[in-house]
């Protein structure tokens, strides 16, 4: 079986015995990172032998780029964009920006994404194709928000700048709460784009 078949049949498949693998390897990866997975640990979690776990996911690298393509999917599925007003484009920002607060900073981890992109010279090419995406999909979703505020003016330039600047700065805050285990951190460095509407208008 290819990489391919395998994370197709991992994410389309309602399968409890490979959902629950891939929930104990996205917690393993979350807490320890990638290279300290393993699969004997993760079929001590599960409840299985290890052998059942090289039956549904071959290699690691077939495990975690299923593990982030679901994590991309489920992510997707969230991300709604608001009606084209001011007012709305700023709300649905507060709630992303929320959402990240929520999801990883009051969790005291750092995002999946966050955790493989530290260890991508690890990774198998599927796996970064998959993490690459991922950040795509915020930075289109983000781009847009923003230009539903000053979309007469901005250039898709400052657009795309924006949407990297805010990304950068809410996975930067994460980073400094989970070194200094101030969350105020994340507030401070989040604050300006809560506010973002005020900031074009001026």
């Amino acid at each position: 079986m290819d990489m391919q078949a395998t994370i197709e049949s991992a994410t389309t498949a309602v399968n409890p015995t490979k959902v629950a693998i891939m929930d104990a390897a996205e917690k393993a990866i979350l807490k320890n990172g990638y290279k300290a997975m393993s699969f004997r640990d993760l079929a001590a979690e599960v409840g299985i032998k290890s052998a059942s776990v090289h039956y549904h996911f071959p290699t690691k690298a077939n495990l975690v780029t299923a593990v982030m393509q679901r994590y991309k999917e489920e992510f997707a599925k969230r991300l709604i964009l608001p009606k084209k007003k001011k007012s709305a484009a700023q709300k649905a920002l507060n709630k992303f920006i929320d959402g990240f607060k929520e999801t990883v900073v009051d969790q005291d981890n750092l995002s999946l994404c966050t955790v493989l992109s530290a260890e991508k010279n690890l990774l198998e090419p599927a796996t970064i194709e998959e993490l690459n995406e991922f950040y795509q999909l915020k930075l289109d979703w983000l781009g847009t928000v923003v230009s539903y505020m000053r979309k007469d003016w901005m250039t898709t330039e400052e657009v795309h700048n924006y949407a990297s600047r805010i990304l950068a700065s809410l996975h930067g805050a994460s980073v400094l709460v989970k070194a200094t285990g101030n969350p105020d951190m994340f507030n401070q460095a989040t604050v300006h784009w809560r506010d973002l509407i005020k900031h074009l208008d001026s």
